[in-house]
């Protein structure tokens, strides 16, 4: 049976390599994914809170973007780009 890539899976497929490189970069680290979204113009990632943010933040690879307040308090949420995707987390503002 012959396969024929179209243009757009082309473009889907580049996406889902793009993603699985990044989410396995994040998994040696140890860092946990919650959930990916490609939808838009570049995938996102989303993490559980872990070191690796902290040390990114240090160094300045990475940025809390938005600030505020849910049912479950106030919130941050951090962000860096990995791969061409936009990873973030949220960590809770006592």
């Amino acid at each position: 049976m012959k396969i024929n890539i179209t243009p757009e899976n082309q473009g889907v497929l580049k996406v889902l390599f793009q993603v699985e490189s990044a989410v396995k970069s994040l998994i040696e680290r140890g860092v946990t994914v919650l959930g990916i979204s490609t939808s838009g113009d570049n995938p996102r990632i989303k993490i559980a809170r872990h070191a690796y943010c902290e040390q990114l933040i240090r160094t300045g690879k990475a940025c809390y973007l938005q600030f505020g307040n849910s049912r479950h308090g106030y919130y941050k949420q951090g962000s860096f780009t990995l791969g061409g995707c936009r990873v973030y987390w949220s960590e809770s503002i006592y």
